[in-house]
């Protein structure tokens, strides 16, 4: 059995925009060799499992971000 290690980092209480920014950001960069002209990248498993991760991340911290200009709590 593995040793429990507590998740350290931002918590669900973190600013939602400074955190939907920041994964947006980290999103862009990693698919901006799929969307510039020239020749195709090739991409591993890990690679795209990674850029499905954090567009999920994304996701989830732009909901939580209208959620809180609407009021409405998670």
């Amino acid at each position: 059995m593995g040793l429990y290690v507590p998740r350290v980092g931002k918590s669900k209480d973190s600013d939602p925009l400074e955190r939907w920014r920041h994964f947006e950001a980290k999103y862009a960069e990693h698919v901006a060799p799929l969307l510039s002209e020239g020749r195709e990248p090739s991409w591993d498993r890990d690679q795209m499992i990674e850029l499905a991760s954090l567009r999920a991340k994304a996701d989830r911290w732009r909901d939580r971000y209208f959620k809180a200009l609407a009021g409405v709590s998670d």
